[in-house]
């Protein structure tokens, strides 16, 4: 999310070699990404360059980043492969992410090419689950007009107070309802 849509973004508290597949494909993106002892931080860069990624069991690319790094993707300028291993038809977000502007083609129930740049439109949205539900936040933080994610329950979940987080590096984001 930082990588689409910030400038210099920090999470602290972590450990990189958790996520060094993710950071890895960040930094084949272009991304700037900066680690220490136990934090991350990323830019977006000026230019996001399309990535191929194929889901894996750790320490490959996590399963649960796969719709989150799609949207990442819709950034970038020209195609990315993305390659899901794990689960079979884990692609049902896509058509929503279609529906707001994306240019995303189903190969097959385990393969998708995303055509970037996207320029999303604002949509009222459902998330089906967590993974989804990220991508569509990201998806409606980038996009003209107004969103709605509906079923944010589904986010709650993984993304404890993401709308405060969001707030706070300056997303206009509310919780109505």
């Amino acid at each position: 999310m930082g990588a689409a849509l910030g400038k210099n973004v920090k999470i602290k508290n972590c450990n990189p070699e958790h996520i060094a597949s993710l950071i890895t494909a960040l930094i084949s993106a272009g991304v700037s990404v900066g680690i220490g002892r136990d934090w991350v931080s990323v830019s977006r860069p000026s230019k996001i360059l399309p990535v191929d990624i194929k889901t894996k069991a750790h320490p490959g690319f996590p399963t649960d980043l796969q719709a989150p790094f799609t949207a990442l993707m819709t950034q970038a300028e020209g195609e990315s492969q993305i390659l899901e291993t794990i689960f079979e038809n884990r692609f049902g977000y896509i058509e929503d992410l279609k529906k707001m502007g994306a240019n995303i083609v189903l190969r097959d129930h385990q393969k998708i090419l995303v055509k970037g740049p996207t320029e999303f439109h604002g949509r009222e949205i459902e998330s089906p689950d967590l993974r989804a539900g990220l991508a569509f936040v990201i998806a409606s933080l980038l996009a003209n007009g107004e969103s709605a994610v509906s079923n944010v329950y589904q986010i709650d979940r993984g993304y404890e107070k993401i709308d405060e987080r969001l707030r706070a590096l300056g997303a206009e984001i509310k919780r109505v309802g």
